[in-house]
């Protein structure tokens, strides 16, 4: 799984956590994007691509992975970013709506 997030970002949105807790966050929003960022290459590539995206998956190295899916997939810098974008507005609307909860 990439590492999307950083902690700068997430204390610039006003996360206030610190230590296991901030990693742990972390980890949580980039599982996301990892997913939803797997999730739309899928939906982008031909059935054989597919296939082969699979083959690479069980056979090839990370660098060799991470290539092909560059080659195969000319947005994946804007698919990353776009789902980036989703998961931590998604995240922010949360801690905004704590904050209105607690001081009702």
């Amino acid at each position: 799984m990439d590492n999307y997030i950083t902690p700068e970002e997430l204390r610039n949105l006003g996360v206030k956590l610190e230590g296991d807790a901030l990693q742990k966050l972390i980890d949580e929003l980039d599982e996301k994007i990892d997913t939803l960022v797997g999730d739309e290459i899928i939906d982008s590539l031909t059935p054989e691509d597919v296939e082969k995206l699979a083959e690479l998956q069980d056979s090839a190295s990370d660098e060799a992975l991470a290539e092909w899916i560059v080659e195969h997939v000319p947005d994946y810098p804007e698919i990353i970013e776009n789902n980036k974008d989703i998961v931590l507005g998604e995240y922010v609307e949360t801690l905004d709506n704590d904050e209105r909860n607690s001081n009702e």
